[in-house]
Formats: C-alpha cells, structure tokens, sequence
C-alpha cells in the first residue's frame, strides 16, 4: 500500500509538473507556419536595414519550414538582386511564379533580374507579362519600351511609352525616352514638347535640357538650342559633351571662333574625346587655319583609326598645305570607310591609284 501511495503522489506531482511545462512550451513554441511568417517578417526588416545576407539567411530558414512560402521566395528574390545574385533571383522568382501565376510582381521582378543578367529577350517578355497582368503600371510597360529602342525597335518602344505615360501622365522618365524615340523617328518637334514636359515635371534633370537643344538643331531652331545649351553648361561645367554639342551649334551658326573655344574646352575635359578633336579641326578649316585643323584631325584619328569623317578634314587640310599625296591618301582612306565623298574629291582632285 505504501508503495502504491508513493505511486500515487509521485503522480499527483508529475501531474502538476507537466502542467508547468505545457504552459512554457506554448509561451515559447509556434508552430512550423508561424515560424516560417516570423522568420518572414525579420528578413524583411533586415530588408529595410539594408542587412541583406542576413535577410536573406532569414528567408532561407523561412522556405525551409515551408516550402510553398510564395512571399518568402518573392522577398529572397529581391534581396538577392539587390547582392547582384541575379541568377539565384531569378530562380526564387521561378518559384514564386509557380507557387503565384497571377501576381505582376513577380513577373516584373524577374524581368528586371534576367535584364541586369544580360537575358533581354526573356525580360521583354516578363515585362510585357506584367503589363498584361496590370495595365496600369507604368514601369512594366516603360522597362519594355526601354529594351525595345535598344533593339531599334522605336515605333514599338514608343507605343511601350505612350502606354507607360497613360498609366502615369506624370511618368517624367517615359516622356524623357519617349522624346529620344521620336528622334530616332525624325519627330523633332514632338521629342521637343516631351523634354519640356519633362522639365516641367523635373526642372532639375538636366539630360532632357541637353537632349532638348539637340532636338532644336535638328528642328533648326538653333537660337533655341543655344539657350538650352548656355542653361546646361551653367549648372554642369563638367561635361565635355555639352561643350562639343554646343561647338557644333556655333559651328552651325558660323561662329568658328566661338567654336573652337568650345571643342578646346571638351577636349581638356577630356583629350581622348576624338569627336571632339574632329570637330575643332572643321572648323580650324573654316578659320583657314590649315596647319592647326591637319594637327587635329590627326589626333582624331590616332584615337579612332575608322574615323572616316576625320581622314577627310585632314584631306582637306593636307590639300590647302600644298600635300596632294597626302590629301589624296586621306580621301581614298575616308572612301574605303564609307565616306563616299572620299571618292568624289579623290576624283575630282586627279588623284591616282
């Protein structure tokens, strides 16, 4: 009997003991998918932290407790592409495309994963996917329209733009790429109105300003593009661009001098800028200065050797210094790169094989 009272309060306290311990295990223990969603949400906060391999460290442990966690490989995903993993991004936006074959999110994330991983072709067709899904997000439609002009495609990337301007009127960068496709299309006056409006969202981007007098020279309003130019070059003194493209307009306007002064300018910003060493030899030419446009145009093609343009000015300039030999050999040179008014002065000139 002893023995059987011991029994029964050696249970009597387990009892009270396993009581005790249920209700710590329940404080401390969730369940696999409450883990899995707190493991979750700590890699997003580490997201937000910009403390990515722990995140990501995060979400690894979240898919191990579950596996069909779409969020998770979505988030997995997006950090990875933030470590430029754009590979194993791309796998975990697999993943969540098969778990989620509805959400644009995800088709539009490995989009812009396999475009930083150099596969366009599968990029144009997640963006175009994601902008099927959701007509009214811009960005899908404007990241397509980005590949396309890439491709030359510009009556397509502009459809793609015009898509991405409807979903959001106040899209700045689909105006801005919309301009440049219209002037691949000859429409200057429509890229001149889209860099405007582009201004007028952003007064500060300063590349619509600088494509904008572009779109003017070609518009020919030169006075325009001057005005462009000058603004540019006084918040940006850096650019050996704008100086080159402003040069071309003076050069335009026949304001050799100024012109000179603005090619002398590039090229101290940059001395291995060929275009613009081309250019201030024209126009040295046009000053007759002879000796200084040879000098130049040389240096060109020294930089760029398939400088067509370049061996022609230095004909030119060899031609006005009594080299005939010389003039002639660049023409023929200009010629065999494409330039068929090599050719021409070549014949014109009596020059022989």
């Amino acid at each position: 009997m002893q023995k059987i009272l011991l029994l029964a309060a050696s249970l009597s306290l387990s009892v009270t003991a396993a009581r005790a311990q249920v209700d710590t295990v329940r404080a401390s223990t969730l369940p696999p998918a409450q883990q899995a969603e707190k493991l979750y949400n700590s890699g997003v906060s580490k997201y937000n932290g910009k403390n990515y391999r722990a995140a990501v460290q995060d979400f690894d442990k979240a898919l191990a407790l579950r596996p069909d966690f779409a969020k998770a490989f979505y988030n997995r995903a997006t950090t990875r592409y933030e470590l430029k993993e754009y590979q194993l991004a791309v796998q975990d936006y697999d993943q969540a495309i098969k778990l989620e074959a509805t959400s644009f999110s995800n088709y539009f994330g490995r989009a812009q994963a396999q475009e930083a991983a150099g596969m366009r072709p599968e990029a144009e067709q997640d963006y175009g996917r994601a902008a099927e899904i959701k007509p009214d997000y811009a960005p899908a439609w404007y990241y397509r329209g980005a590949l396309r002009f890439e491709k030359g495609e510009f009556q397509e990337a502009k459809a793609d733009f015009d898509q991405a301007i409807k979903a959001d009127p106040n899209y700045a960068y689909a105006y801005h790429d919309r301009a440049s496709t219209q002037r691949k299309l000859n429409n200057f006056d429509a890229a001149v109105q889209d860099y405007t409006k582009v201004l007028g969202l952003q007064p500060d981007f300063l590349p619509a300003l600088l494509n904008r007098a572009a779109a003017r020279r070609r518009a020919n309003d030169l006075k325009g593009a001057m005005t462009d130019y000058n603004t540019y070059i006084s918040k940006k003194q850096d650019n050996p661009i704008a100086y080159t493209n402003r040069g071309s307009a003076r050069y335009e306007a026949a304001d050799y001098k100024a012109a000179v002064e603005d090619f002398s300018k590039a090229i101290e910003l940059d001395a291995n800028y060929a275009f613009a060493w081309n250019n201030r030899a024209a126009a040295h030419l046009k000053l007759e200065d002879y000796k200084s446009a040879a000098a130049d145009a040389a240096k060109a093609i020294a930089l760029n050797a398939q400088y067509a343009e370049a061996y022609m000015n230095r004909g030119h300039a060899r031609e006005m210094l009594r080299d005939a030999p010389g003039a002639c050999q660049d023409w023929k040179k200009a010629a065999e790169l494409g330039l068929e008014t090599g050719s021409s002065y070549a014949a014109n000139s009596g020059c022989t094989e």
